[in-house]
């Protein structure tokens, strides 16, 4: 019997020995992980939530087709800095707020249009950086991660504190660091 409970501790030594060289080596391994928390949070800021007036400066109508002007040479701009198509949404919002104003109805709709069309362009291109953006953190592709930060800082620039935006800003230097060292 002794020998029987011999052989059984030798067998729970060398099972414990071996899953000791298999787990150990994963915990001593520096962890990929941003910090706490490895994603983003889940609640993200919306873009566009203030509504916009129409400025008091000279006639209600021509600061409409000045704002219509300017919306437009920032959508235009967008693809290039995406703040562009921020500002381009909040001047399309005031030239419409001034349309409406002075009662140019047919304005104020083309110019709702424009609006609407910007913002579902914008929206999307935000929702495809966080997406994208979790998709290279679970991958570890470093230089992609920093990619997709870089332009969601951009678009959320404008919002100030949001913890969100706090947690790009706060891993930006991480996640830089990691891509510097993966190329």
């Amino acid at each position: 019997m002794t020998g029987l409970t011999r052989n059984q501790c030798m067998g729970l030594i060398a099972l414990l020995a071996v899953l000791l060289f298999v787990v150990l080596p994963s915990w001593l391994r520096a962890p990929s992980t941003l910090g706490p928390r490895n994603h983003p949070p889940d609640d993200y800021p919306d873009l566009f939530v203030e509504s916009v007036a129409c400025p008091h400066r000279r006639d209600v109508l021509s600061n409409g087709h000045r704002s219509e002007e300017l919306a437009r040479l920032r959508a235009d701009r967008y693809e290039y800095d995406p703040q562009d198509g921020i500002r381009a949404v909040h001047r399309y919002l005031e030239a419409e707020s001034c349309y409406r104003a002075e009662g140019y109805v047919r304005g104020a709709h083309s110019t709702h249009r424009a609006m609407v069309a910007l913002t579902i362009r914008v929206n999307t291109d935000y929702a495809a950086a966080r997406l994208n953006l979790l998709n290279a953190l679970e991958r570890e592709r470093w230089a992609a991660a920093l990619s997709e930060i870089r332009r969601l800082l951009l678009l959320t620039d404008h919002i100030g504190r949001h913890e969100y935006v706090e947690w790009l800003r706060k891993n930006i230097g991480k996640v830089a660091a990691k891509a510097s060292a993966e190329s």
